[in-house]
Parts: C-alpha cells; structure tokens; sequence
C-alpha cells in the first residue's frame, strides 16, 4: 500500500452529488485518496472492465439504499485485477483476476470486501456478464421460476444483459419453448440468429397489439415469464397467460428513467384480479437477497460457457474510461444494446 500511495496518491471515482435518476446530470468523477489501511477482510481491486445496469440510475436515485445520502460511490460490478489484501485474506494475493459485485464500482480502483469478489482464471470480460446477469437469471428461474421441460417461456428485454442468459437457460438447460420481445429490427435478428429464439415479439412495432402477437406465438398461453420491463408490456404478458401461468418480475425498466409507479403496469383491471382470473402468480426477485447461491451458480455458468452451452454476448459498442461510463448509460437507456454494455478503462 505504501508503494502505491508513493507512486499514485489518488485515483478517481464517479460519486453521486444529490438523488436523481438523471445519471449524467447528477454523477461527478472525482478523485479519492488511496485507503492508507485495508479492513483485514478486504482487497484493493484496479478495474478493467465495468458492468452497466439499468438499475444504476435507480441507485442514484437512492431506491436500494434510502439510508445513505449524497455523496455516494456509483456500480455495482467490475473486473479487475488484485493489487492489495487484508490481513486476513488468505485466498487471494495481489496480481489476481477477480469479478465483483459491490457499490462503488464505477471506479479505476475499489475497495471490496473479500465476500464480494470472485477468483477468475484470467483477466476477461466475459466473466463479467456471467456473474451479476447471468446468476441473476440463473438463480431466478431455479429458485422463483422453477422452469419445467416443454413449458412455454416469455423472456422480456430478451436481447440485453440477463435476458440474454434468461433465454439460453431456458432452452438449453430446462429444455423450454422460448419467445424472446425485443424492441428493434436489429435486436430481431439478434435474438433469432443470435440466441435462436423460437419466437420474437418486437414489442416496439406491435403497439396495443403485443398480446395478440404473443398468442400468435402460443396459442394455449404463456407458461412462464421472466419479465423486466413492466408499463404496457407486462400488462400484455399477463394478457397472454396460460392458465396457472407464472411470472418473475425483475423490475420495471420501462419506468426507470421517469420513476412513474402508475406506469407498472397499467390496466383499467387491479394486478391482483388480473392474475386471479388466470390463478397466475407473479412473484419478484432481487439478487442480493439471494446472495448465498451466487457462488455456486456461477461456477455453474461459467462451466456451461466453457461447454458451448451459454454464449455471453456482449454488445460491441465501445465505451472507453470513466467517462465513457455517461455514454454507455445513455446508450442502454436509448435501446441500442445487443448484449451486455460495458465499459474498458
């Protein structure tokens, strides 16, 4: 530590300023001191590689932490390489590649708590998508969704981060029937070419008309749905069930930007007699109550990657330093992504 802090004395970071989900208007990089002690449990972290979620603007907006107040650290997930240990961390050693999950992440270095990081064989990024995305999905449909053969399956935002993984899991591994909505031609071809959807719903193109193309899909209903965007199209899944159908809400993406509750879901019918007249559920996930199986599910995707079964598509888009974390948000937020966004530094 005394080496680095001789060589560098600070480093940056973004911090929010006030609470907003206005990303770019609210979020500043600016530079911090480097720590002149670690917790025995913590490592120091020099980033390579940034994850970009549509829940980053929720956390400027104080949704997940409502206790903590500007200014705060922003991200969630990173990798990177080791470049200092605790005291009592015995696993890992400086010069390794480690994935993380932890605010603050926007960052060229952090401190994490040893918990929080993951061993990876080599620096690559396409570990990170296969932690905080695809355990997401993973965990999800074990643990909530509960998948079974020959079911019939709706994944929402199916061309981004974790529906991407949704998908794949969802066919390869459960042996499902998958329909991917999309929001472009170009996420079209995506999912069809891409990740071999057995149906695409572009959901931008069919308006008031989603429902009635997702039964052209599946006549019999939808089974099941891993759903993330919420307002019109949600509604339109739940139009589109099966009897008994089931659904697991990721969040709302759709309402981020303007934090519209109305918007959830809109309908002249209240959710609850919506699902009631189909005996649906609808139940809702939020990874870091499920923190115990990350581990083990991602050792378990990144051994379905290694097999061929999971790709880990990363959208091409090239975002480049800190400053390229503002332009990757917008980026998202415009639609434009196939795949994971992520950041180099």
């Amino acid at each position: 530590m005394q080496a680095m802090a001789a060589a560098a004395r600070t480093y940056r970071h973004i911090v929010a300023r006030e609470l907003s989900t206005n990303f770019r208007a609210v979020a500043s990089i600016v530079e911090a001191p480097f720590p002149t002690e670690l917790h025995p449990k913590a490592i120091l972290v020099k980033n390579k590689y940034l994850g970009i979620n549509a829940s980053d603007i929720n956390f400027t907006a104080g949704i997940y932490q409502p206790d903590v107040w500007p200014p705060f650290a922003c991200g969630f997930e990173a990798v990177g390489e080791v470049v200092d240990v605790g005291s009592g961390v015995k696993d890992l050693k400086a010069g390794a590649a480690v994935v993380t999950q932890s605010y603050g992440a926007f960052a060229e270095y952090q401190v994490v708590a040893r918990r929080h990081a993951k061993s990876i064989p080599r620096m690559a990024r396409e570990y990170l998508p296969l932690d905080l995305s695809a355990t997401t999905a993973s965990i999800a449909l074990e643990h909530v969704l509960q998948p079974q053969p020959g079911e019939r399956a709706v994944v929402t935002a199916a061309a981004g981060g974790t529906g991407q993984f949704a998908v794949q899991l969802l066919k390869h591994v459960y042996g499902c029937s998958v329909v991917g909505t999309c929001s472009s031609p170009s996420k079209e071809v995506f999912l069809t070419d891409t990740l071999k959807c057995d149906g695409v719903v572009n959901y931008k193109a069919e308006g008031r008309n989603t429902a009635a193309a997702l039964l052209r899909c599946y006549p019999r209903g939808i089974n099941i749905a891993y759903e993330s965007v919420g307002g019109d199209l949600l509604n339109a899944v739940i139009q589109s069930l099966a009897p008994r159908g089931r659904i697991v809400s990721l969040g709302c993406v759709s309402t981020y930007q303007r934090g519209s509750i109305e918007a959830v879901c809109p309908s002249r019918k209240p959710l609850p007699l919506q699902l009631l007249a189909k005996s649906a559920s609808l139940s809702t996930f939020f990874l870091p109550h499920f923190a115990k199986y990350g581990q083990l599910h991602f050792d378990r995707l990144c051994a379905l990657h290694e097999q061929g079964i999971v790709q880990v598509c990363i959208d091409p888009a090239t975002f480049k330093g800190l400053e390229g974390v503002y332009d990757a948000i917008d980026w998202m937020f415009e639609q434009k992504n196939c795949g994971k966004v992520m950041v180099e530094l």
